[in-house]
């Protein structure tokens, strides 16, 4: 039987990855919320696309975070 995908982080990874190039502040917490979720809840549900994403997010968060730094410089 297929897992179902936990829809809280789901809906905060969507809300982080679509953040993350426009505001980092906001993408930051809203990964970081989904993939603790995402992480205690492996076992139950099926989340390994939403902690991908997570991290994936992230990560381009943090480079538009630093570009950004370097860019006001």
């Amino acid at each position: 039987m297929k897992k179902p995908v936990h829809i809280p982080s789901l809906v905060l990874m969507i809300i982080g990855a679509v953040f993350s190039l426009l505001l980092p502040i906001v993408a930051y917490p809203c990964c970081i919320i989904s993939l603790v979720m995402s992480m205690k809840r492996r076992g139950e549900f099926n989340t390994k696309p939403v902690i991908i994403v997570d991290i994936i997010a992230l990560a381009v968060a943090l480079v538009n975070s630093v570009l950004g730094v370097i860019l006001y410089s």
